[in-house]
């Protein structure tokens, strides 16, 4: 069996046996069981547990070895002790692949890093790969299969995968992002790393038609020139983006003690980033936004940003945010503010940049907002457009006046274009927002569209300045 044919028996099994399957609430064996039946998985799915003639209706076994047909995948949801005895009847079952969701190994007690040696040498003598242990599972929304314990009904498919060494605070940031339409297509959490690595699936998932951008979470790297070689190939034709934990001595030592993982000296793991030209995230709050706008945005040639902008202060903090993220908020040329000036912009609203339009009191004016954007995009002075300041607090009722309605429906059309002009110009435009989809009308009608909003300055500019140095650093290394 090929590193290739192995890797797809992760993520693409044609039967999965779960060891330890249970209804009980709470239990790895009932989460993983959860997932596998919300697919839908269009393969068997063979419960294994001593007690039970059924789990969630699916009839069960009492061991691997008597399931009737094959299996392909087994995922293990057992006390650590019984975990070699179990591999050993995969093994004699003909199972392909292992994913190992029991704890207590090389990240919690000693001599577990040789007993991890010793699991990955049994399954290797019956032609069997690894994953873990001490993993959650993985899911691929593009093949239906979901042996994990995200969150049910907060999965959305998008051509983003997440190759992770830790889970739940992925699984938070899937379920935080699912009200704003982001998510990834495929998860894959790899614990401890006795066998399969993030670098092997950095790989595999690279060479993938479905996805266009990868996020990762690392504690530690087994083999960094290996990492290093993988990572450069992939970059170069999708997005790679990536937060290090364990940056600090204590977060070095709680990665030891999450994933068994040495965490090594940040300064190394930034250098080997930026050699392979990934993105380094600077936060993992920002890893799916990151990952959204990287797939999702036209590339940014270059650090010049026109804010438009409702509100002055917005405009002054943004372009705080913006300069400390190494980008410039240009003053426009006089040629292109007499532009706009005969555009309509009031003498009493700066057009220097930031663009006040809150200053000018054009707010409904819906054409004379449209051809201020499309006249600076077209002007060759911008290399991103953020128009600041959509939407007001609040969401439509019963109560709400005709005028206040007309007034939403005009914002709405003005956002729309705005969208638009990106896609006409190539050039990035976002849009900004306070407000969450929950606490405005506006954000919220157009997140159900797919444009995006974004409410913090800072990750605004973190998102520009990193689309801005992908494409530079790309360039450079072509």
């Amino acid at each position: 069996m090929t590193t290739c044919e192995s890797l797809k028996t992760f993520l693409n099994p044609e039967s999965v046996a779960v060891i330890g399957a249970t209804e009980r609430p709470g239990s790895w064996g009932s989460f993983i069981m959860g997932g596998l039946l919300s697919g839908p998985f269009p393969g068997p799915i063979y419960p294994v547990n001593q007690q039970a003639e059924q789990v969630f209706g699916v009839p069960a076994f009492n061991k691997v070895g008597e399931i009737p047909g094959p299996v392909e995948l087994a995922v293990f949801t057992i006390p650590e002790a019984a975990v070699e005895q179990t591999v050993k009847e995969c093994g004699e079952k003909g199972v392909r692949g292992m994913i190992i969701v029991s704890a207590g190994f090389g990240e919690a007690v000693e001599g577990g890093k040789q007993r991890e040696t010793e699991l990955v040498r049994l399954a290797r003598s019956y032609g069997m790969r690894l994953m873990g242990p001490n993993v959650s599972g993985n899911f691929n929304l593009y093949a239906g299969f979901n042996a994990s314990a995200a969150p049910e009904g907060f999965l959305i498919k998008t051509p983003i995968a997440a190759v992770c060494q830790g889970s739940y605070a992925i699984y938070d940031l899937l379920a935080h992002g699912y009200s704003r339409n982001m998510g990834v297509g495929q998860f894959v959490h790899t614990g401890n790393e006795s066998d399969l690595t993030t670098t092997d699936f950095l790989e595999y998932i690279g060479a993938d038609p479905n996805i266009q951008g990868i996020i990762m979470y690392i504690e530690g790297i087994k083999d960094g020139g290996r990492f290093i070689e993988v990572a450069r190939q992939v970059s170069r034709i999708k997005p790679v983006i990536v937060y290090k934990a364990g940056k600090t001595m204590d977060a070095s030592r709680a990665a030891q003690s999450h994933t068994g993982a040495l965490a090594g000296s940040y300064p190394v793991y930034e250098g080997a980033i930026k050699q392979a030209n990934l993105i380094n995230c600077p936060t993992m709050e920002l890893l799916l936004p990151l990952g959204q706008a990287l797939v999702e945005r036209p590339i940014m040639k270059g650090k010049r940003v026109v804010i438009m902008t409702m509100g002055g202060s917005w405009g002054v903090a943004l372009s705080d945010a913006l300069e400390a993220e190494g980008l410039c908020v240009p003053v426009l040329s006089p040629g292109l503010q007499t532009k706009l000036r005969e555009l309509g912009m009031p003498i009493r609203a700066s057009v220097k940049n930031p663009v006040d339009i809150g200053a000018s009191g054009l707010f409904s004016e819906m054409d004379i907002l449209k051809s201020l954007g499309r006249e600076i995009l077209n002007s060759g002075e911008a290399d991103a457009l953020i128009l600041h300041g959509m939407g007001r607090p609040g969401m439509l009722s019963e109560s709400t006046p005709d005028s206040m309605r007309f007034f939403l429906e005009i914002n709405k059309n003005i956002v729309r274009e705005y969208a638009k002009m990106e896609k006409i110009f190539q050039i990035p435009v976002l849009i900004g927002s306070i407000y969450s989809p929950r606490e405005s009308q506006l954000v919220f009608d157009l997140n159900q569209e797919g444009i995006r909003t974004y409410d913090r300055l800072d990750e605004t500019a973190q998102i520009l300045s990193r689309l801005a140095g992908y494409w530079d650093r790309a360039r450079r290394s072509d």
